[in-house]
């Protein structure tokens, strides 16, 4: 999920607060998201940089934060679960300019596209630019829905991010279904369907509740949420306020609403 920066508003002290506070739980949302995110997306390049076509999806198996100072791939094709170790060493630069150090872990018991495939990542003292990250996700293809496209269950579970001010908790489980490109093996054509919630405690240690309201569409030739809206409360809320991401157009634009009132907002 993409983050979120206000761009202006006027209200009293309180609205202020309330507005800061929902703010900084859904930056804490979309950098936890996006983190474990990336982490997928790594084992999936990793993946087919190995020969693993049938595997995962991935088209060209090119990704900034595989590339860049030593980065070590290891790979066990011989389990009939296969696993893959993604080593970063004790601090590499990305070509994305991120330091990552440490180890993604990731193993899987069938082919991505193939119904009942779980795929599970974990992380070995693995930073990002110092943040320490641990968790566990799921990824779980639930085969074709009623609309025969093929969804996945993604659930994040006992997940951390220490950083410099403050540690972000968090969970999530949401529901992926794939609209557009699964028939090809371009990435660049890929586009998701998201549903689900998520919940946690941002780094000041306000916990939070997010819950999608309309669903969140993501092609991934676009670095920005296209369309969707999800509800956001936190505990020194005392209403709950929606982040809205208009209606199709890839661009950073999304709007804030909060007790009657609307704000626009730029992603990042």
């Amino acid at each position: 999920m993409a983050s979120i920066v206000l761009s202006s508003f006027n209200s009293c002290k309180k609205q202020a607060a309330s507005i800061s506070a929902d703010t900084q739980a859904a930056q804490d949302n979309s950098y936890a998201e996006g983190t474990y995110s990336d982490a997928f997306n790594a084992v999936d390049v990793a993946a087919r940089s190995n020969g693993n076509t049938s595997f995962f999806k991935t088209g060209a198996p090119q990704l900034d934060m595989l590339s860049g100072g030593s980065i070590t791939i290891t790979f066990d094709s011989i389990s009939v679960t296969r696993k893959i170790t993604i080593d970063f060493g004790t601090g590499t630069l990305c070509k994305d300019s991120r330091i990552r150090s440490g180890q993604i872990i990731a193993t899987w018991n069938g082919r991505y596209r193939d119904s009942g495939t779980v795929i599970t990542i974990t992380f070995n003292g693995y930073t990002v630019n110092g943040d320490k990250i641990t968790g566990t996700k799921t990824v779980t293809n639930q085969g074709h829905n009623s609309r025969g496209n093929i969804h996945f269950s993604i659930v994040v579970t006992g997940a951390s991010i220490v950083t410099s001010t403050g540690t972000i908790s968090w969970q999530s489980t949401r529901d992926r279904e794939w609209i557009k490109g699964e028939n090809t093996l371009v990435w660049l054509d890929d586009a998701y369907s998201i549903t689900g919630s998520a919940s946690g405690t941002n780094r000041k240690g306000q916990s939070f509740t997010i819950t999608i309201v309309k669903p969140l569409i993501v092609a991934l030739n676009c670095p920005w949420i296209e369309q969707g809206s999800f509800d956001i409360t936190t505990s020194t809320s005392n209403s709950t306020g929606t982040v809205d991401y208009g209606s199709g157009n890839c661009d950073d634009l999304a709007t804030f609403s909060l007790n009657g009132k609307t704000y626009d907002f730029t992603l990042r």
